[in-house]
Parts: structure tokens; C-alpha cells; sequence
């Protein structure tokens, strides 16, 4: 192999491999942001589970006093 074939060969070996890492890069960047927009709709339905919650305490509540002023038997 001649030195000039060598070398086309190492260019050619680089170029492929500053494809590759360009790649990775793009994949970390869209991984991030799936990351960050998953974290906020779990902040959300965080917030949201918490508020069913405290309704149906209430309901609940609401439901025992109801119960409480029907006649005993």
C-alpha cells in the first residue's frame, strides 16, 4: 500500500468516524430533551394523581357523614 493510499484510507476512516460522532451527539441531544419533557408530565401527573386524591377523600368524607345520618337499626 502506497503512502498516499494510507492516507486516503486514514481520511476516509476519520470522516466515517466524525459521522459516527455526530450521530451520538444529535442522539444525546434528543435523549436530553425526551428526558427533560418525561420528567415534566410526570411533575404533572404527580400533581394531578394529588388532587384525585385529596377528591376522593372528600367524597369519601361527604359519603361516611351521609351514612352516619341514616337511621340504625
Amino acid at each position: 500500500m502506497t503512502t498516499k493510499d494510507h492516507l486516503a484510507r486514514h481520511d476516509s476512516q476519520i470522516a466515517r468516524l466524525e459521522q459516527v460522532m455526530t450521530a451520538l451527539a444529535e442522539a444525546q441531544v434528543k435523549t436530553e430533551e425526551a428526558q427533560e419533557k418525561l420528567t415534566l408530565a410526570m411533575a404533572a401527573l404527580a400533581k394531578s394523581h394529588a388532587k384525585t386524591e385529596a377528591a376522593t377523600r372528600s367524597v369519601t368524607r361527604q359519603w361516611e357523614a351521609y351514612l352516619n345520618t341514616l337511621r340504625k337499626n
